[in-house]
């Protein structure tokens, strides 16, 4: 499936998309995407951030 930090973008992606409208907030709809079709530009910013998260030992 991919590194650590993929799987763990993958989740946050999918968790945000669920529990957006539960707090008010309605993501736009060119960015409400399944993770597969969201760019590869913005997977490869979304892995590099829990990335660094990871190595700062803030995700664990």
């Amino acid at each position: 499936m991919g590194s650590r930090a993929e799987r763990i973008a993958q989740r946050f992606h999918e968790a945000y998309e669920e529990l957006a409208p539960s707090h008010g907030y309605e993501t736009r709809e060119a960015s409400r995407k399944p993770w597969a079709d969201v760019p590869e530009q913005n997977k490869g910013l979304m892995v590099a951030v829990v990335g660094r998260l990871l190595e700062q030992g803030v995700i664990r």
